[in-house]
């Protein structure tokens, strides 16, 4: 409740000097905006409240079959898949179908049934496949998340947060399979026995409504509410929303993700590999040394206060040799004196050591090559002489 509370004194506060847009008044529960790249909190409210997420489990779900399983093996459905509470694929005891279409029927359609038949297949038993969601919850850092089955259904001990999803649809994404799926409307599935029923459809219905909507869960149970985990990308730019415990998620997502598209704006300041500077390295050849960000460089403030924002390059002392890819220091994107986000900066190109010592003795070469060739010339000039007076004087001895 505190959060909520300095939230809102915060948008209060901006709203009375500027023209900033007031976040939406949400029918969720619990609800989070963030940037999918960074993290970014763009609006929260009571993001760590643990609630029942019914069907947003599947993510969890998915993205361990699809790490962990082979696309291409078929899944067979047990006696105990088949009986799960609320299927919604209708599969016969012995009937196959490929892991890769069994995940559009858990992620398009939300199939319980497939959910239980895929961790039986990946695990022996939906227990075992439970226990690696909680070890992948451990490993991702969701503190407050805790599964007790792979598709969702209300029990005491199954629940999250919507920071938690937040976080989890962000790890999912980085996947290619997962984003080609959920972004996906409609598929045809194979099936060995019930081929009449091959068309599995999404329930996000604003995949057809939201711009640039590319995802990813939706989940509803009488405890849980109404829940959506979705994803829009604009113009290169995606933003993840998590809704909890609402009468309206479609509503609540749609509003969150247009305030955040009107209200801030993101901002490149380096491209990875992209120069941003040199440092000066005494003793070093070159001794102007290029310097590349690491990685890139974003951030995302309020529209107003976009212009205010400057790349600044803090480099470490540097004494050479340097190595190509060598770190030098980082850049940071500073607003108002304050540091917002940062990166590494590391050396483009090698120096190598231009010691005094090796230009002393640089000098002592060129100078010993000139006496030598001094001598040498004058010697040369000697011989011609010599050779030249014998002639003149005319007389030559045997033995010359």
């Amino acid at each position: 409740m505190r959060r909520v509370i300095v939230f809102c004194l915060f948008w209060l506060l901006i709203a009375g000097t500027s023209n900033a847009i007031p976040p939406p008044v949400l029918k969720a529960k619990s609800a989070i905006l963030v940037d999918a790249e960074t993290g970014q909190v763009l609006y929260e409210l009571r993001a760590d409240e643990r609630r029942a997420i019914a069907s947003t489990t599947k993510m969890m779900t998915a993205i361990l079959l699809i790490e962990r399983g082979n696309l291409d093996d078929l899944v067979v459905a047990t006696e105990n898949a088949v009986h799960t509470r609320y299927a919604n694929l209708n599969m016969t005891p012995g009937e196959t179908i490929p892991l890769r279409d069994m995940l559009y029927a858990i992620l398009l359609r939300s199939s319980n049934d497939g959910c239980v038949a895929a961790a039986e297949y990946l695990c022996g038993s939906e227990e075992r496949f439970v226990e690696l969601m909680n070890e992948k919850a451990r490993e991702l850092g969701l503190t407050n998340t805790h599964f007790a089955n792979s598709h969702g259904l209300d029990h005491p001990d199954h629940y999250s947060t919507a920071r938690d999803l937040a976080t989890l649809a962000r790890y999912c994404i980085q996947n290619p399979v997962f984003n080609e799926i959920v972004r996906t409307q409609k598929a045809r599935i194979l099936r060995s026995v019930n081929q009449q029923d091959v068309v599995v459809t999404t329930h996000a219905h604003c995949l057809k409504h939201l711009p640039g909507a590319d995802g990813i869960k939706t989940g509803y149970t009488a405890k849980a509410g109404r829940c959506f985990v979705g994803s829009v990308t604009r113009n290169g730019w995606r933003l993840i929303s998590v809704v909890l415990g609402s009468t309206d998620a479609d509503k609540d997502t749609h509003a969150l993700i247009e305030w955040a598209y009107k209200q801030y704006t993101r901002i490149d300041l380096a491209q990875a590999g992209g120069l941003v500077g040199e440092v000066r390295v005494d003793g070093a050849k070159p001794e102007a040394v290029p310097v590349v960000a690491a990685a890139p460089l974003r951030v995302i403030v309020p529209r107003r206060w976009g212009n205010e924002v400057k790349p600044v390059l803090h480099l470490a002392s540097a004494r050479p040799p340097i190595q190509r890819g060598q770190p030098l220091g980082e850049l940071r994107a500073v607003l108002n004196g304050k540091v917002m986000a940062k990166v590494p900066v590391a050396a483009a190109v090698e120096a190598r050591i231009v010691t005094r010592l090796s230009i002393a003795l640089w000098i002592v070469l060129a100078a010993f090559i000139w006496v030598t060739s001094r001598l040498a010339r004058r010697g040369m000039l000697n011989g011609y002489r010599g050779r030249n007076s014998v002639r003149r004087s005319g007389t030559m001895r045997w033995g010359d």
